[in-house]
């Protein structure tokens, strides 16, 4: 049987996340396994993003569109941002489906996009495979607030998660997240699948260091800290500054490298001029340069805040990370436990300046246990589902719904 999904993502590359590359891993895996004539369809936020097109991919041929962005987005988005014009984008969704044709739709966000997959499904008698990848809910309090506000979240959980009461199958992007929609959801539970993050199986992540590179960057004969992320306040990565100045004090050998950007990357370079520390600052890179990127870090660490956006994720530089075999320091939280069992890396004790700087010091004295974290999270890695196994679980999933 082939399976003729219409895909529906927020964003697609050339934007540069986590999110967006798993997109589109997803898509290669479906294309690669052999049963499956994906369309994807991306919406308007696109534009968001300072990104006009969208970088095709072998195999789709001209089943990948662009939504137009309507000229009450275009209006709108100078006063807020993230506006998205959902009868448009219903419109644009049947249209799609017009011109290629699908078995069902899948689509990859929550919120108003997610609703208006569900209200064009359910109009042209479709299936609805929504796919949550995090708490959107939670993300927006915690990036807005700084904190947690539980009856917030609530509210806006509620609504941001509506379209699920019509999906035929619920997919969430790991372990966690499905074991928290389904407390969430106790209604729904029997929908929900786990299809976790896979491990690169086409593209080794692990290359040589550069050292030339190092040099360049003032990186070389020192301990470098690092990680690749999207910098927002849950990621924690002001934290992993002062917690850096204060382990320099007694190791003045430690440097950092922080590969990515984002809303804090502004108040993260103030910070790091006023702490007075030695910080490569690399801006959104593609992912393709992500593993020599990660090549160049000695210690990878993840010192995520304890909030309910971090409690149910699995974030994909982890995975990336085990994959090019860093020894790696992470917050406890999420799917990262999991991740990281076997001793695959160090879980921080801690979340605090003092503890976080404790443990710089003592893995950066420690080149034998870097080492043996690297190997640990090497043979770790060979045991995590691939992209392919995605694309197994997403044909088990459609032949479900399908088949109803």
């Amino acid at each position: 049987m082939t399976f003729r999904p219409l895909h529906l993502f927020e964003s697609w590359s050339p934007v540069v996340s986590g999110y967006a590359q798993r997109s589109r891993a997803l898509i290669q895996a479906q294309l690669t396994h052999g049963d499956f004539e994906p369309r994807v369809l991306v919406t308007s936020r696109q534009f968001t993003y300072g990104v006009e097109s969208v970088e095709p991919l072998e195999g789709l041929g001209g089943r990948l569109r662009l939504c137009r962005h309507s000229s009450w987005e275009q209006w709108r988005r100078r006063v807020r941002r993230f506006t998205l014009d959902a009868r448009a984008l219903e419109g644009q969704i049947g249209q799609a489906l017009d011109d290629w044709g699908a078995d069902l739709v899948h689509v990859h966000w929550s919120s108003l996009i997610g609703q208006a997959a569900a209200r064009v499904a359910q109009g042209r008698g479709l299936p609805l495979v929504a796919e949550v990848r995090f708490d959107l809910a939670s993300a927006a309090t915690s990036q807005c607030l700084g904190t947690s506000w539980r009856g917030m979240e609530t509210l806006l959980r509620q609504r941001f998660e509506s379209h699920l009461a019509s999906a035929a199958a619920i997919i969430a992007a790991g372990p966690s997240l499905t074991r928290f929609l389904q407390q969430t959801f106790p209604a729904l539970q029997d929908r929900i699948w786990n299809v976790s993050n896979g491990v690169e199986a086409i593209r080794p992540m692990n290359v040589e260091r550069d050292e030339a590179w190092r040099r360049a960057q003032g990186l070389a004969g020192g301990v470098v800290v690092g990680s690749t992320s999207n910098m927002l306040h849950y990621e924690g990565l002001d934290v992993l500054l002062r917690s850096l100045a204060k382990a320099r004090t007694e190791l003045p050998a430690l440097q950092l490298l922080l590969v990515g950007g984002g809303p804090e990357a502004g108040r993260l370079r103030r910070l790091a001029n006023e702490l007075r520390v030695p910080v490569v600052f690399t801006g959104r890179v593609s992912h393709a340069e992500i593993p020599a990127l990660l090549s160049q870090i000695d210690l990878f660490v993840i010192p995520r805040r304890d909030l309910p956006i971090t409690r149910y994720a699995g974030p994909l530089k982890l995975v990336e990370a085990m994959s090019g075999g860093r020894a790696i320091l992470a917050s406890p939280l999420g799917d990262i436990p999991d991740l990281l069992e076997n001793g695959a890396g160090c879980l921080l004790q801690g979340s605090t300046v003092e503890e976080l700087a404790a443990a710089l010091v003592k893995w950066g004295k420690d080149p034998a246990g870097r080492a043996h974290l690297e190997s640990q999270a090497c043979a770790r890695s060979a045991q995590l589902p691939t992209w392919q196994d995605a694309a197994r679980q997403h044909a088990e999933i459609y032949q479900r719904v399908l088949s109803r």
